[in-house]
């Protein structure tokens, strides 16, 4: 069943819903455009889009790559929206109240005075936190260019090189083999700046004997890829390897915990208790994982305030880490797909202290 074919499964005979927002539109109609309006009932839906995309959205359809049951409009939403109420066919219509703005519903509102707008909660994120198997297949797919963009860096990772050099080489080989985007601002820091879990690239010379974290990932065919290496210029400290076999291990046991019926924050317990024990817990303050999809951050997550139970398909990082302040740190992240008894891991690049 298509995505729209289960959110529709969750309207009532006399509901319809208003769909704005660009990533929810993807989900559930499997086109993108940065502009457009769904608008769904239980058994029908209507696609608005202007000129930019109406002619690719066409396309699209005739390829299959839009359900058939979604009728595309080159009106604009108020006209279609506004002819369907003056019919008496809309009394009250579901709003993405997890997305839209109070102004962007206030000029809903104004314009369709007749129409009463009611939230509509978590629907379309519910939906999203399982992924299909063709989804899975595409968050692999980005992945895999990720860890091929990895191999190609790290034959060019020397010292003199700036941290911005390898962000580039990074970025230059995921879109010159495909990738639309980069799923987020790549993350590249070495030496102190390891720390910073969040560190930007600058034209700071790499130097020998100090760490390399890079996290970075492609957006590929819609969706995000992840993922995050740390790796040595030249050879590791005794307390360098200390801090990257404790991260290593926390990581291992943070994916063993994983399995469909887990509570989210269990995960996270079960690779910050290694931190903990090896006396650097004070020194890892972020979650250790975080969903994925259509968008970089999603739910579910492996965080310590995280009482969901995670689904069969859901799929996360695991992304434990130490940072220590004026020294350095280290993270480890791979993406794995939630199965029943355990998961399937999406990375498959070395994670061994790799000495360069």
């Amino acid at each position: 069943m298509n995505p729209l074919c289960s959110f529709q499964n969750l309207l009532k005979e006399n509901e319809c819903a208003v769909v704005f927002d660009t990533i929810s539109r993807h989900y559930l109609t499997g086109f993108a455009s940065t502009d457009g309006a769904l608008l769904i009932f239980p058994d029908s839906a209507i696609l608005s889009l202007d000129s930019r995309y109406f002619g690719m959205a066409q396309a699209a359809q005739e390829k299959g790559r839009i359900p058939r049951e979604v009728t595309l409009s080159p009106e604009p939403f108020s006209k279609v929206f506004g002819a369907l109420c003056a019919a008496g066919k809309i009394t009250h219509a579901l709003f993405e109240d997890l997305r839209l703005t109070v102004a962007q519903l206030s000029r809903l509102a104004q314009r369709f005075s007749t129409v009463r707008f009611l939230p509509m909660g978590d629907r379309i994120e519910s939906l999203r936190l399982v992924k299909t198997e063709e989804e899975i297949r595409r968050l692999g797919a980005a992945q895999a260019l990720s860890e091929e963009a990895l191999a190609y860096v790290l034959e060019r990772i020397e010292p003199g090189r700036c941290e911005s050099d390898i962000a580039a080489d990074l970025e230059y080989y995921m879109k010159s083999h495909g990738a639309s985007a980069t799923s987020f601002e790549t993350i590249c820091v070495a030496g102190k700046k390891t720390a910073f879990p969040h560190g930007k690239p600058e034209a700071i010379k790499l130097e020998k004997n100090t760490f390399l974290t890079m996290d970075f990932g492609c957006l590929l065919d819609g969706y995000c890829a992840d993922m995050t290496r740390t790796v040595c210029i030249g050879k590791a400290t005794d307390k360098m390897r200390l801090v990257y076999n404790t991260v290593l291990a926390a990581q291992e046991a943070g994916i063993a915990a994983v399995r469909a019926g887990v509570v989210g924050k269990e995960v996270d317990k079960a690779a910050r208790g290694v931190i903990d024990n090896a006396g650097f817990g004070t020194y890892f303050g972020h979650s250790t994982g975080h969903g994925i999809g259509l968008e970089v951050h999603e739910a579910p997550s492996f965080s310590p305030k995280e009482e969901r139970i995670i689904p069969a398909g859901a799929v996360l990082s695991v992304e434990p880490g130490i940072y220590l302040p004026g020294e350095f740190g280290v993270r480890i992240e791979d993406l794995v797909v939630v199965r029943d008894g355990g998961c399937e891991n999406l990375n498959h690049s070395t994670k061994e202290l790799l000495e360069l």
